[in-house]
Formats: C-alpha cells, structure tokens, sequence
C-alpha cells in the first residue's frame, strides 16, 4: 500500500485502506479491521482534502484528487543507445 494526501474530496467503496485509529474510529460502522492499520471497506466511505490514508490500486478519478506521499523508487541508470559500442566485425 502506499500512502496518500487527498487534495479534494474522495470516495472509497470497496476494498482494503490504511487507517489511523481516528479515521477508523468515526468510520467504525462502514469499516471491519483486518490487522494493524488496515481496515476492509464494508460501505462507501468518503474523505475531506488533507486526509492522508494508504490504498493498494487506486482508480485514476481518485489519483486526480490526491497526493502521493510515498517517495518513488529509484530507477537503475539506463545506458543510452548512442553510448552502446558497436560489435566488432570479423577480421579487425
């Protein structure tokens, strides 16, 4: 799961969401807690902006309204294609 910053009001119908015990707390009939911190979503729960929560696979509506708060991962160094050094041919 990674963590998210919402920006605008979201909607969160089904599936698994990270929770701090506040959010779960006011959301306690509409959430089932699975383990520490992580909570089955049983009816439609909605956020306010600057709610920050954690989801597996959000949708793009719901990307488009929050912040990735995770840091990507760091990418390996690609070697460009000019840098490639051609084969050698036979007889050099």
């Amino acid at each position: 799961m990674r963590e998210y910053q919402t920006t605008g009001i979201i909607r969160v119908n089904c599936g698994y969401i990270g929770l701090d015990k506040h959010q779960a707390g006011a959301r306690r009939s509409r959430v089932k807690k699975v383990s520490d911190g992580i909570y089955e979503v049983l009816q439609p729960i909605e956020f306010k902006a600057g709610e920050k929560i954690k989801l597996e696979n959000p949708d793009k509506i719901t990307l488009a309204r929050m912040y990735c708060l995770d840091k990507p991962a760091a990418e390996p160094a690609k070697t460009p294609a000019s840098a490639k050094k051609p084969a050698a041919k036979k007889g050099e």
